[in-house]
C-alpha cells in the first residue's frame, strides 16, 4: 500500500484531479506565503517610514525644546537688567526717586542689585558725567561709590542715550580689572519733568551665561554655545573662565580660535534634509574629520544690533541610533501584536494616571493655588516625561512669576470678570514706607544678608497691608508703596490704611525686640499716608504692564514719608498722615491723629496739614480715624 505505482493506473482521472488540487494548494500556499512576505515587507517599509517620520518629528521636538530652553535661559539672565532699567526710569519720571538725593539714589541702586543677583553693577551718570555706581564685590557685598567719570566713551554714551530717548543694549566690553570678563550693558536714558537728567547703565557678565549654556547642554548630552554674529563666540563651556584671546579690544573669541572643531565648521554646515523645524529654528548637519554632528540653532535679535545665535550640537549617532531603534520596534511590534493589545489595557490605565494627575494639578494652577501644586513625577515614557518636565518648568516659572506679581491682586482682577483693566481716576489712600539709615546699614553687611533683611522686613509690613485689604504696588530699594481703594471698591480705604500703618508700628516694635535679642541693630521706619484722586489701572509698555497708580496724591504721600525725617521723635515707627486722610477716615476706635502743623512740601503749592498717627492718641480735639 505504500507503493503508489500499483494503484496509479486504477486512479485514472481521479489522480489527475488530485494533482490539480495539490497544485492549487501549492499555488495558494505560495500565494499566502507571498502575501505574508509582502505583508512583512510592507510592515518593514511602514516601520522604516514611520520610524524615519517619528525620528524627524522627535528631532523637531528636540530642537524646539533645546533651543527654546536655551533662549528662555538667556532671556531670563539678561531681561532683569531691562526690567530694572524700566523700574528706575519710571521711578525718576514719577518723582519717586530724586537723582539729586545721593542717599536715596544709592538706596535705589543697592536695591536693584539685591533684587537681581546676576547684575554686576548699576551706574548713574549725571549731566556733568559724575558717576554713582553700586557694584557687587567678589565677597558679594554691595558698595556704593561716587566719583567723576573719566572714561573716554562716557560723553558718546550720554549722547547716544539722549538721542535714543529709550533704553537699548550697548556694546560688548571686556572688563580687564578684578572682574576679568566680557560684560553686556543695558543703557537707559532718564527723564524727569520732560527733561533729560542722566543715564543709567546696568552691567551683566557673560561667564554665568557660559555656565548656564554648559548645564543645559549636559542635560541633552550636547555642547551648547552662543555666537555673536556669524564668527564670534560669546558663551561656551571653554569661556566659563578667562580665555587668552579676550581683552579690551576683543570682548569675544573668534569661532576658529576657541579650539572647538565642530563649532569652527558650523559656517559650512548644511540643513538636515526632510526636516521641518519650528519657525526661527534651524537644524544643520556639521561634518568634521572626527564624524558628523547635528546642530540646533535659534537667533535672538533683541540684545543689540548684532544678532545672537543660541544653539547646541550633538553627535549624529544619537539620531541614527533612534532610527534603528524605532525600526526594530516596528518589526517586533508585529510579533507581539496580541500581547500588545493586552498590554495596551494595562498601559492605558498607567498612562491615564499621570494625565489625570496633571489635570488635577492644572486646576490648582488655574485657581492660582501654586503652593498646593506638587511637581509631576518623572516617567519612563518620553512623551509623558516631556509633559511632566514642561509642566514642572511651567510651575517653576509661575512660582517665580508669583514672587513678582501679587497673587491677591491677580485673583481680584480675575474675579472682577473684566477682560481688560480700564485706567481711570479714583479716590485712594496711598502709603509709603522707608527704613531710616538703610544706606549706612547696608554698607556694613554682605549682599545676601542685606537681601534677607529686606525680605524679612517686607514680609512683616506687607502682611500688615494685606491684612487690611491693601494692594502692594512695588518695592523701591528699602521702601514699600501700597494703596487702598483699588482694584476693589473700598469706601473705608483711609481707615484701612490707618489701621495698617499702626499694625506696622506694633509689628516693627516686636521685631526689633527679636533683633536686639540676636544682637542685631533695630530698624526704624518712616511711614507717610495721603488720600486723594489718582489715575489707577494698567500702565506701562505693551510687553510689560503694571497695575499701578500715578498722580499728585502719590507724590504727596511720598513727601509725607520724607517729612517724617524732620519730625522724627525717636520712635521705632513714625507715621505721618495728611489732613485729607484724617478727614476721609473718620473715627476709628484705638487710633488717633495728633496735629503737628502745616508744612510746605516739594511739588505742592499750598502747605499740607500734617498729623502724627498713634495708637489711641488724640490731639487738640482731633477725632481718631474711622472704623470700617
Amino acid at each position: 500500500m505504500n507503493d503508489l505505482s500499483t494503484v496509479a493506473p486504477a486512479m485514472g482521472q481521479s489522480n489527475g484531479r488530485h494533482r490539480q488540487t495539490l497544485s492549487l494548494a501549492t499555488v495558494l500556499a505560495v500565494s499566502f506565503g507571498g502575501l505574508v512576505a509582502v505583508a512583512v515587507l510592507a510592515v518593514g517599509l511602514i516601520g522604516f517610514s514611520t520610524g524615519r517620520a517619528n525620528t524627524l518629528a522627535l528631532l523637531n521636538d528636540k530642537s524646539t525644546l533645546m533651543v527654546g530652553l536655551l533662549e528662555r535661559g538667556v532671556r531670563g539672565h539678561l531681561n532683569p537688567a531691562l526690567h530694572q532699567a524700566r523700574f528706575i526710569d519710571g521711578a525718576v519720571r514719577s518723582g519717586v526717586v530724586d537723582v539729586d538725593d545721593p542717599d536715596q539714589l544709592g538706596d535705589v541702586l543697592t536695591g536693584m542689585l539685591a533684587a537681581a543677583p546676576q547684575i554686576l553693577a548699576v551706574v548713574y551718570w549725571d549731566l556733568d558725567l559724575n558717576m554713582t555706581i553700586a557694584r557687587v564685590l567678589p565677597d558679594r557685598r554691595i558698595v556704593v561709590e561716587r566719583m567723576p567719570d573719566q572714561g573716554p566713551d562716557s560723553p558718546r554714551l550720554q549722547q547716544e542715550a539722549r538721542a535714543a530717548g529709550q533704553g537699548f543694549w550697548g556694546r560688548l566690553v571686556f572688563e580687564a580689572g578684578e572682574v576679568g570678563a566680557t560684560i553686556v550693558n543695558y543703557i537707559q536714558p532718564l527723564h524727569h519733568d520732560g527733561g533729560f537728567v542722566g543715564v543709567a547703565g546696568i552691567a551683566l557678565t557673560m561667564p554665568e551665561l557660559s555656565e548656564f549654556i554648559t548645564r543645559v547642554g549636559d542635560q541633552f548630552d550636547a555642547t551648547g554655545y552662543i555666537l555673536y554674529g556669524d564668527d564670534q563666540v560669546l558663551a561656551h563651556h571653554q569661556l566659563t573662565s578667562r580665555h587668552p584671546d579676550l581683552n579690551p579690544d576683543n570682548p569675544t573669541v573668534a569661532i576658529n580660535r576657541l579650539g572647538d572643531v565642530v563649532l569652527a565648521a558650523l559656517p559650512t554646515a548644511e540643513p538636515v534634509r526632510g526636516l521641518e523645524p519650528a519657525a526661527g529654528i534651524s537644524v544643520d548637519l556639521v561634518e568634521v574629520a572626527g564624524g558628523q554632528y547635528v546642530a540646533f540653532n535659534g537667533v535672538l535679535d533683541e540684545f543689540g544690533p548684532v544678532p545672537w545665535t543660541v544653539g547646541a550640537y550633538v553627535p549624529a549617532e544619537q539620531v541614527n541610533n533612534e532610527v534603528i531603534a524605532l525600526l526594530r520596534a516596528g518589526v517586533a511590534g508585529v510579533a507581539v501584536l496580541v500581547a500588545s493589545i493586552i498590554a495596551a489595557v494595562v498601559l492605558g490605565k498607567l498612562l491615564a494616571r499621570p494625565i489625570r494627575l496633571m489635570a488635577a494639578e492644572a486646576i490648582q494652577v488655574g485657581e492660582l493655588e501654586l503652593g498646593a501644586v506638587a511637581p509631576l513625577p518623572p516617567s519612563r515614557i518620553r512623551e509623558l516625561e516631556d509633559q511632566a518636565s514642561a509642566f514642572n518648568r511651567m510651575l517653576t516659572g509661575l512660582k517665580w512669576f508669583e514672587t513678582y506679581v501679587p497673587r491677591s491682586l491677580v485673583k481680584r482682577l480675575v474675579a472682577s470678570g473684566e477682560g481688560e483693566v480700564v485706567s481711570g481716576e479714583r479716590d485712594l489712600t496711598i502709603l509709603f514706607t522707608d527704613i531710616v539709615g538703610f544706606t549706612e546699614l547696608s554698607e556694613t553687611m554682605p549682599a545676601a544678608t542685606t537681601a534677607k533683611m529686606l525680605n524679612d522686613h517686607f514680609a512683616l509690613i506687607g502682611a500688615c497691608v494685606e491684612a487690611e485689604g491693601g494692594t502692594i504696588d512695588k518695592f523701591i530699594g528699602d521702601a514699600l508703596m501700597a494703596f487702598w481703594g483699588a482694584p476693589d471698591d473700598q469706601p473705608d480705604h483711609a481707615a484701612r490704611a490707618c489701621r495698617a500703618a499702626l499694625a506696622m508700628v506694633t509689628a516693627v516694635a516686636a521685631d526689633n525686640l527679636r533683633r536686639q535679642a540676636r544682637g542685631e541693630v533695630p530698624l526704624r521706619v518712616r511711614v507717610g499716608l495721603y488720600s486723594g484722586p489718582v489715575v489707577v489701572g494698567n500702565i506701562g509698555a505693551p510687553g510689560r504692564m503694571n497695575y499701578t497708580i500715578v498722580g499728585d496724591t502719590v507724590n504727596a504721600a511720598h513727601r509725607l514719608e520724607s517729612l517724617a525725617k524732620d519730625l522724627d521723635e525717636g520712635d521705632d515707627v513714625t507715621v505721618l498722615v495728611g489732613g485729607a486722610t484724617v478727614a476721609a477716615s473718620g473715627p476709628v476706635p484705638g487710633v488717633g491723629a495728633e496735629p503737628v502743623g502745616a508744612f510746605e512740601v516739594k511739588g505742592k503749592k499750598a502747605p499740607l496739614e500734617v498729623f502724627r498717627l498713634r495708637t489711641g492718641a488724640k490731639g487738640d480735639g482731633q477725632e481718631p480715624a474711622a472704623a470700617s
